[in-house]
């Protein structure tokens, strides 16, 4: 049974304009029609306010610019609800659909009911496969499991290939039924990083099915992430900074968080934090080290 009522694009912009009109300009070009666009803007600017005057039908949402990405989420999709959404799909604004991507997203999401959908997601800058399916493994400190094989789905049997995690809000399809199931994102206790892998656990738990759609894809721009910054090339003052910094996915906080919730034996998640730090300590140091040697080579 096809879906009649419209799917609510809900997009969070923090002094990210650019980004957000790219967003904009791709969605407009998109097959699927019987969309409608909320972006949550809580920046310190008036850049996407006047911006958005270039599409008069999106609907935008100011918001308080201390929230993160969890509270402005949050935000968008209760605006959105209010507003008769029955599916709502995340998209961070550097996040580029193509022109099939929602129409294809949206074929499978008429062919289950309370099943969460997201597209492959590919480098905007060479084409190449981010994120395919994803695991998690606790117990070796790995929140988030990613192999090169998890990544190519061109040989699973059935599509959508089925996942026991997705990353962030990158195109993935929600229907609201789930969050009358699992609730909202954890904008306290995880207000940045760390709250997307929370909501999918909790998916999870509540035998909500997550899938990836091998055909339906999403271009990442990865240039004002912390995914764009080399581990090589941080200072240890840098480093040591992002176990605290909430925009940083090492940030010690969340990871304490996280693994309290989610590690097999809950009195020993101190094990998983130790795991999982020791893992970044002992990749910065080598990629250190490589970065520095590469440095003095160049020199001489």
């Amino acid at each position: 049974m096809a879906i009649r009522a419209p799917l609510y694009v809900v997009i969070t912009d923090f002094n990210g304009w650019q980004q957000t009109k790219e967003c904009l300009l791709n969605l407009d070009r998109s097959s699927y029609t019987n969309i409608r666009i909320v972006v949550v803007d809580h920046g310190l600017s008036d850049e996407t306010a006047i911006g958005l005057s270039e599409f008069p039908s999106v609907i935008r949402i100011a918001a308080d610019s201390s929230l993160w990405w969890s509270g402005a989420t949050n935000v968008g999709i209760r605006s959105a609800r209010e507003l008769g959404a029955q599916h709502i799909m995340l998209l961070n604004n550097d996040c580029y659909v193509n022109e099939t991507t929602i129409t294809r997203l949206m074929q499978y999401v008429d062919e289950s009911v309370g099943r969460v959908i997201a597209p492959l997601q590919l480098s905007a800058h060479d084409g190449k496969v981010l994120v395919g399916t994803v695991g998690t493994c606790f117990a070796l400190g790995f929140p988030t499991f990613v192999l090169p094989l998890m990544k190519d789905l061109s040989r699973q049997p059935e599509n959508p290939v089925p996942t026991k995690m997705i990353v962030g809000g990158r195109g993935v399809v929600i229907p609201c039924s789930v969050f009358d199931k699992v609730g909202m994102f954890d904008e306290n206790s995880l207000p940045h990083y760390g709250a997307d892998h929370d909501f999918y656990l909790r998916c999870g738990l509540n035998n909500v099915q997550l899938a990836i759609a091998a055909d339906a894809t999403v271009l990442i721009d990865e240039t004002k992430t912390t995914l764009s910054r080399d581990l090589g090339q941080m200072s240890v003052k840098e480093f040591l900074a992002s176990f605290r910094d909430t925009r940083s996915h090492r940030n010690i906080g969340v990871l304490t968080t996280l693994f309290r919730r989610y590690f097999q034996v809950k009195s020993l998640y101190f094990i998983g934090v130790f795991l999982n730090i020791s893992r970044y300590v002992i990749t910065y140091l080598l990629k250190r080290i490589l970065y520095s040697l590469k440095s003095l080579i160049r020199a001489t």
